[in-house]
């Protein structure tokens, strides 16, 4: 038995290094002797049958427009997967192609795979906080964050949590919280800098495949290298 971890566009949505958040995922797991398998899908493939884990990260707008058309035939299978329980977490332009649509421009509007009930306009200016905090259910998020939305969603969609420091969605807010898919603007990555996040959500998706996940002494110790890059982000916060 093993856990299935999917990358979707890899070669395309890295920007701000969210391929952290599978390294970080991975080995959280593997520390716990939990079985693997890692997966990739780039615009044209099939995805595989199932997943437990499915991530998606951040690009450029150039980026999103050349798999718009490839998302749009995979939403039908994001949105199942999604209303199904399985773990999905997007990051920045991966969280705004999980929304219902993109606004890129005055003219030009292209639909995403509709996981998180609501709407981006990627036209306003840039908003870069090199430490983007944010109150959760989970605890403190803190990253990074870097990008040129607001995003609108429907009042019954909760947010992934209430912004301390930076912009997020644009009304005090940052991401959403649907089923077990999260969305943020969160960067750093935000996997990484967040094992509070990561645990809970290896958690759901362990249990989800028959498995129990049990921190352990190795994790501690990388919690410890964790908290130094957090604590250096948390002291720049406003006071």
């Amino acid at each position: 038995m093993s856990v299935r971890v999917l990358e979707l566009y890899p070669a395309d949505l890295s920007l701000n290094g969210d391929v952290g958040n599978r390294t970080a995922l991975v080995r959280r797991m593997r520390l716990a002797g939990i079985a693997v398998e890692e997966l990739s899908y780039s615009a044209g493939d099939e995805l595989p049958e199932t997943a437990d884990i499915v991530l998606i990260g951040t690009g450029s707008s150039s980026a999103v427009r050349s798999i718009a058309v490839d998302v749009d035939r995979i939403a039908p299978t994001l949105r199942a997967w999604s209303e199904a329980g399985v773990v999905i977490v997007g990051a920045g332009a991966g969280f705004h192609l999980l929304s219902t649509s993109i606004r890129l421009s005055a003219t030009e509007v292209i639909p995403g795979a509709g996981v998180f009930a609501g709407s981006v306009d990627n036209s306003s200016k840039r908003i870069i906080t090199e430490a983007f905090a944010l109150d959760s259910d989970f605890g403190l998020i803190i990253g990074t964050e870097n990008h040129t939305s607001v995003y609108t969603g429907r009042p019954d969609q909760k947010a992934l949590g209430r912004v301390r420091n930076g912009f997020g969605n644009g009304d005090g807010t940052d991401g959403v919280r649907v089923h077990n898919s999260i969305g943020t603007h969160c960067h750093g990555p935000f996997l990484v800098l967040n094992p509070i996040v990561t645990d809970a959500l290896i958690t759901i998706a362990a249990e989800r495949a028959g498995l129990s996940y049990q921190p352990g002494p190795a994790h501690a110790d990388l919690d410890q290298v964790v908290d130094l890059a957090r604590n250096i982000l948390i002291a720049k916060l406003p006071s």
